[in-house]
């Protein structure tokens, strides 16, 4: 008499373990892979709203004090150059370029270079001109 015996258990083998093992791995890599840049896209995310801000204040200001005053080299000297110290971390300088034209009109353009602490800088230009 042959007995037919069922001696399968239910369970994973050792390579259906070992393969979901290996995709688990490639998966938990590569997220671990993305922190680092998302860190620098974040650093620098942060470091151009900085910049910005800046160059946003100092341009109001500029353009408040008029295109006359730019004309006249009348403009507050801390609106023009920012050294970059401890204290402060970001370094700014302003330049401003009289452009040709009529005698009685006033137009500037005016760049804001800003130096963040990595060596890096970021440009903002604008024109004044008299109303």
């Amino acid at each position: 008499m042959t007995r037919a015996t069922s001696d399968r258990r239910g369970g994973f083998t050792l390579v259906e373990v070992i393969v979901a093992l290996g995709i688990l791995l490639v998966g938990v890599v590569s997220v671990l892979l993305m922190f680092p840049q998302s860190l620098k896209a974040a650093r620098i995310a942060a470091e151009r709203s900085i910049t910005s801000q800046a160059a946003h204040s100092v341009m109001s200001q500029i353009r408040a004090s008029g295109a006359e005053s730019l004309y006249n080299d009348r403009l507050l000297p801390e609106l023009l150059n920012q050294p970059q110290t401890g204290a402060k971390i970001y370094g700014y300088a302003t330049s401003v370029q009289r452009l040709p034209g009529a005698a009685e009109v006033y137009l500037q353009r005016v760049t804001f270079n800003v130096t963040l602490p990595n060596g890096r800088t970021e440009s903002f230009t604008t024109f004044v001109a008299e109303q």
